[in-house]
């Protein structure tokens, strides 16, 4: 009887670890998220041209994280393939394309890594968008910087956060920050549609893009800040 209790203990145990890779019901489909800024280090460039939305579309092979700005003359694409861990970027600004094609295991360029990210699980959750979605505290820079961010298991996606500084968070986010090029960005989904294909295509690169340099491509989008 009691090697039986402890076998079905350990059994308990092992399944509710594994639920949440298990509980997600959509295995593709499209987020819409507003962009609010926490601070600005632009001077030149005045608010209402910076990005107000990202999509974010994706399956179980690739994910599209697009943000547009500048009416529309700024266009950034980060494509993750969840399979190999890598993301690359594309660029388009005007009549320019310049794509970086990441490394296996490199986060996206061209956002602040946060390396230092402690994470903690509150367990309270919230419905953002239609999704159950689950509060953590982030501390950064030695406790000098606390924010709240809300993933989602409703989504069932393997390492959704491989490629971004999340990648400790198991669910794909719905409510975060981001830092690009002076800009501190709070990210928060207003919206979830199930409507992309399971399989699609692979994202394919503009034909007249240029290939750059991870350092290269973060030059460029920093002067397109000034």
């Amino acid at each position: 009887m009691r090697i039986s209790s402890i076998l079905f203990a350990l059994v308990l145990l092992i399944t509710g670890c594994a639920k949440h890779k298990n509980e997600g019901i959509f295995h593709s489909g499209r987020i819409d998220y507003k962009i609010t800024y926490l601070e600005n280090n632009l001077v030149s460039i005045s608010p209402n041209m910076l990005p107000k939305k990202m999509k974010l579309e994706f399956n179980q092979e690739y994910s599209t994280n697009v943000i547009e700005g500048f009416m529309g003359i700024f266009r950034l694409n980060n494509i993750t393939h969840f399979k190999h861990k890598r993301c690359s970027t594309l660029l388009e600004i005007l009549n320019k394309n310049y794509i970086y094609l990441g490394k296996r295991g490199d986060e996206m360029c061209c956002f602040e890594s946060m390396e230092d990210m402690d994470i903690k699980y509150t367990g309270e959750t919230k419905t953002i968008a239609g999704l159950k979605c689950h509060k953590a505290i982030v501390t950064l820079n030695d406790n000098k910087e606390k924010f709240d961010v809300y993933y989602t298991y409703d989504i069932n996606l393997s390492d959704p956060n491989i490629t971004n500084p999340y990648k400790k968070i198991d669910g794909v986010l719905m409510e975060f920050q981001l830092s690009l090029s002076g800009l501190k960005m709070r990210f928060t989904a207003e919206s979830f549609e199930n409507t992309v294909k399971n399989t699609m295509e692979e994202p394919a690169f503009p034909k007249n893009s240029n290939e750059v340099t991870r350092e290269q491509m973060a030059h460029i989008i920093s002067k397109l800040m000034e």
